[in-house]
């Protein structure tokens, strides 16, 4: 007899992932295909007469990838801070992009979206470094957010981006400013000692120990008055007499 049905003779490797047609012998996927899940399958068909004689047919299905995964950033290393005074190409993190598909729907190139002091380094398969690219100033930025952008070469590309915050820390790169570089004043005579005469004031752009402000009478200040260390008050500590001194310069 001519008639003849159809059969997968194995379904070991492909599951439910076709169905096939008893009588015309077609086949239709029943599953989407996903190229990075098997790239080919192998399938088994059985032809039989209405005699009971059977014939053998081997189906090689080949997927073709589709542009279909968007490449991803991991950071594998990130410097907790980063001191001002780093010099440009200090490496202060390390990342990798993976992308599923293959050729150039899984080439990746990376940039970084803000305009920032740091670069990328390529390195070597799918590794970059982040490197220092240019000063760094505290107090003129004290932390930057980073974005890296990956874009695979697709048609149409496909990008995913990745943040990373990095702290920059203080070194004691500023001076002590005063407030008042020059103070004149008017003190009565006979005055009481450890009378307050003014209080001396200047600011520090450091942060933290390097921004903590001492202050101090130079080695030839008269001994009739006294600057506390820390709050930068002036006091007189003896009396003071215009007749025996009329000014005094205070270093």
């Amino acid at each position: 007899s001519a008639e003849i049905t159809y059969s997968f003779k194995t379904l070991r490797g492909i599951g439910n992932m076709f169905v096939l047609d008893h009588q015309s012998g077609e086949i239709k996927s029943n599953d989407p295909i996903d190229f990075e899940i098997s790239s080919s399958y192998t399938i088994s068909i059985e032809a039989k007469d209405g005699g009971g004689m059977t014939g053998e047919c081997k189906i090689i299905l080949d997927i073709v990838d589709e542009n279909d995964n968007a490449p991803e950033v991991v950071f594998t290393s990130v410097s907790s801070s980063i001191t001002e005074d780093a010099e440009p190409g200090t490496v202060i993190a390390l990342f990798k992009t993976h992308d599923k598909d293959l050729g150039e729907n899984g080439e990746v190139t990376c940039l970084i979206k803000e305009k920032v002091p740091f670069r990328i380094e390529s390195s070597a398969n799918n590794y970059y470094k982040l490197v220092t690219d240019g000063a760094l100033d505290r107090e003129q930025t004290p932390e930057y957010n980073v974005t890296i952008a990956a874009t695979d070469r697709g048609k149409p590309p496909l990008s995913s981006s990745r943040s990373v915050t990095l702290r920059i820390t203080d070194v004691n790169d500023n001076a002590p400013v005063f407030t008042q570089p020059f103070i004149s004043l008017s003190v009565p005579e006979n005055n009481s000692p450890g009378t307050q005469l003014t209080k001396i004031s200047a600011t520090d752009a450091d942060t933290g120990r390097n921004a903590e402000i001492h202050y101090l009478l130079g080695i030839d200040a008269p001994s009739e008055f006294n600057l506390d260390h820390r709050t930068g008050i002036l006091t007189a500590v003896k009396k003071l007499d215009r007749e025996k001194q009329e000014k005094y310069s205070l270093p």
